[in-house]
């Protein structure tokens, strides 16, 4: 899959991987391993190539990988648990190796502009179901397969959403930024880049912030990422699951609406009878502010 072009500010490699599953669709990568390439993965940090990795099951492919380049080298340098330095040159070597040929075949190639890409929220009950931020949701009505009309109208209907609602008229009730997709220190640096100096709304019945790890949630805490959380009215949790899969008291009741960083947007995903719209750490923080989906491109540049 060769990515050209760049991100603009604000836009992130999770909404870059939920706009290639909206393209291609949870089965799209169904038998293949999926490698990414070109010159917007080039320009990517290694935490954000990790986001689109995760995703890439969720594409329905076996794996998703990225050749290994000068910044996977340097992001392994200073990190504990890289092999000691009697091993690290041997490592390194095979490192170097995990690259495609220059001639390879492929057997599908797909070519996404990131420059066309806009924040990203999903609107139905799978990956694949996401439009851009400034979009309205699909009519079913509007759709040729007989298939695929009825699963938009279970969807629209679990959701408790009508065809060609605006996406920005979303209103939310818990807001979650966590899980393995989205819990580096990195996505925990680009909400509180948007939730510093705000307030949470008030509608809002509960906003978590949980770290990938332990040593993320003390970098995150030695960087003061804490303090700009809870100031906003989060919640700042130890690291864990969490609500990404409704786990202990971590979850949504019934009807219940989350904008989450997470992977998995199922019915009952996050708790029973629970509605998920993933989006990406920076577009939870403005719906946490705001109440509801907003872009976050027009927030930043307006604050």
């Amino acid at each position: 899959m060769n990515i050209t072009g760049k991100l603009d500010n604000h836009i992130s490699s999770k909404d870059l991987i939920l706009h290639i599953i909206g393209i291609i669709g949870t089965s799209g990568g169904t038998g293949y391993t999926i490698e990414y390439a070109g010159e917007c993965i080039n320009n990517m940090s290694i935490e954000a190539r990790m986001t689109i990795c995760n995703m890439t099951i969720e594409a329905g492919a076996k794996s998703g990988l990225i050749g290994f380049d000068d910044k996977t080298f340097n992001y392994l340098l200073d990190k504990p648990y890289t092999p000691p330095k009697k091993y690290f040159s041997d490592a390194q070597k095979y490192w170097e190796s995990l690259v495609s040929d220059t001639d390879a075949i492929f057997d599908k190639e797909i070519d996404i502009n990131a420059n066309e890409v806009l924040p990203q929220v999903t609107w139905g009950t799978s990956p694949e179901m996401t439009t851009n931020v400034n979009g309205q949701l699909p009519d079913p009505d509007e759709e040729s397969d007989v298939n695929k009309r009825e699963y938009m109208k279970r969807a629209l209907e679990y959701m408790d959403l009508k065809p060609k609602q605006e996406i920005q008229s979303i209103k939310i009730d818990k807001v979650f930024i966590g899980s393995c997709t989205n819990s580096r220190i990195e996505d925990l640096r680009e909400a509180a880049r948007v939730l510093e100096g705000q307030k949470i709304n008030k509608s809002l019945k509960q906003a978590i912030a949980v770290p990938g790890s332990g040593l993320v949630k003390k970098q995150a805490e030695d960087e003061g990422l804490d303090k700009i959380f809870i100031k906003s009215g989060f919640e700042w949790r130890d690291p864990g699951c969490s609500m990404c899969l409704g786990m202990n008291d971590d979850s949504l009741l019934p009807y219940e609406r989350c904008a989450s960083t997470s992977n998995r947007n199922f019915e009952g995903r996050q708790g029973d009878k629970g509605r998920t719209h993933l989006v990406s750490p920076s577009m939870a923080a403005v719906a946490a502010i705001k109440g509801h989906f907003t872009n976050v491109v027009d927030f930043v540049n307006e604050k």
